[in-house]
Parts: structure tokens; C-alpha cells; sequence
């Protein structure tokens, strides 16, 4: 597997796709920041960690994992649409679980990114964030990170079916719209695209409209929290699995 891995990492080298992983990040921040210095309120500036990850969740982690996946695609699509894959006496399944694990590490560093972020806004800020502490604002982001892993393969999958466009649009606007509207129901649950949304709030105490919640609201509840995290695992499991498999039959057509 790690030859696998090896050979993938060769192949970015020299591409958008660093530029791209560390980018994204930082304008999720600058962004976010703009948008409470905007409003030129103290209690708002004082809420921008905590507004980061709202951001972040709410768009822009699933930009990040669909560009990667896209561009990862798009760099085999545009030298030899997989033809030099198939022809290799290698195994195709091992193959794309290593492009998988890949994203998954963009996705880490990318996480990692905003946690320094979020810490460098605290301090220009001043103070700690308003709602929640700075560890508590990094377990999120982590906890977002492992609960969005199912996104991984769908868009490996996706972008290898259609093109880099409709992966990224679809993603995106699928987390935008459906995440933000089941996260805060009961039913957040039965759609994947509101998990990592939902367990956001009991820990930065944002609701995934930006707002403040009331101490005794239900969305504060930590119970969400394994829940999803077991929902996630599974999904990523099951996903991964079929991506796998439908990749070795990539070398029958």
C-alpha cells in the first residue's frame, strides 16, 4: 500500500493541487473575519473562531474535499483517462484506496490549516472565543473532519463518473442546502450532508445559521455526538468499499 501511496504523491507534485489545499483554508478565515469585522459589533468580532468553523462546516470543508478529489481525477483524465492504470499489472482495488487515503490526508492538512487559523484569529482578537474555548473549537473541527471522511470516496466516485464541475457543484450545494436545513431536526440523522453541522453546535454553541444558541436548547446536546461519529464511520466504511470495487472494473471497459 505504501507504493501505492508513494506513486500518487509523485504525481501531484508540481500541480494546483497544493496551492489549492492551502488556500482554501485561509479564505474560509479571511472570509469569515470580514464578515464579523464588518458588522463592527465587539460581542460579533468576538464570536469569529467560533464563526470560522460555522463557515467552514457550512461550505467550505466540502469545496476542499471535492476539489481534491476532482483535481486528483482530472490529473488521470487529462494524461491518459486511466488507460496507463488499467494497463499496469498492479491491483486496482489497493489503487484507489491509496487515492483515497490521499484525500483523506489533504483533508487532515487542510483541517490543520484552519486549526492554525482559528488560533492566530484568538490572538489577534485578544481574547478567547466568546462561546466556546480554543480546545474546544479545535475538537470540532477534528470531530468535522471524521464525521465528513464519507465524502471522501462519493466524490472520488463522482468526479471519476461525470467531471471535476459537476462534483464540486454537486457537493457543495447538496452540503449548503440540505446539510443546513436537517441539521438543526430531528431527523439530521437520515442525511449525511448535515452530520458534521449538527455536532458543531453542542461545542462551539452556534447554530449553523451563525446565531447563538440559548443555553437550554436542545442543540446543545453531546448526545449527537457518538451518534454521528458511529453514523460517519460506518458510511465511510461502506462507501469505501464500493468505490474500491467499482474501480477494479474500470478495466473491462
Amino acid at each position: 500500500m505504501y507504493l501505492y501511496l508513494k506513486s500518487e504523491i509523485i504525481k501531484i507534485r508540481r500541480t494546483k493541487i497544493g496551492k489549492m489545499l492551502l488556500i482554501i483554508p485561509f479564505i474560509c478565515a479571511f472570509l469569515a473575519l470580514g464578515f464579523n469585522f464588518l458588522s463592527g459589533d465587539p460581542q460579533v468580532i468576538s464570536l469569529s473562531p467560533e464563526t470560522i468553523i460555522n463557515h467552514w462546516g457550512i461550505l467550505w470543508l466540502s469545496v476542499l474535499i471535492a476539489l481534491m478529489a476532482g483535481l486528483l481525477n482530472n490529473l488521470e483524465k487529462k494524461s491518459t483517462n486511466f488507460k496507463t492504470i488499467i494497463g499496469l499489472p498492479i491491483n486496482l482495488q489497493k489503487k484507489e484506496l491509496s487515492r483515497v487515503l490521499l484525500v483523506i490526508g489533504f483533508v487532515a492538512l487542510g483541517s490543520l490549516l484552519l486549526i492554525v487559523a482559528i488560533s492566530v484569529a484568538s490572538l489577534l482578537i485578544g481574547t478567547n472565543p466568546y462561546l466556546a474555548s480554543v480546545s474546544f473549537c479545535i475538537l470540532t473541527v477534528v470531530l468535522m473532519f471524521v464525521v465528513s471522511l464519507w465524502q471522501v470516496p462519493f466524490c472520488l466516485w463522482l468526479s471519476r463518473k461525470t467531471n471535476f464541475f459537476i462534483t464540486l457543484l454537486l457537493n457543495s450545494m447538496l452540503n449548503l442546502n440540505l446539510g443546513t436545513l436537517f441539521a438543526p431536526t430531528e431527523d439530521w440523522w437520515l442525511i449525511p450532508y448535515s452530520w458534521h453541522l449538527r455536532v458543531q453546535m453542542p461545542l462551539t454553541k452556534l447554530h449553523s445559521n451563525g446565531i447563538p444558541l440559548p443555553q437550554d436548547d436542545e442543540l446543545l446536546s453531546y448526545s449527537v455526538i457518538p451518534i454521528a461519529f458511529i453514523l460517519s464511520v460506518l458510511f465511510f466504511s461502506v462507501l469505501t468499499i464500493m468505490v474500491v470495487r467499482s474501480f477494479n472494473k474500470i478495466e473491462v471497459k
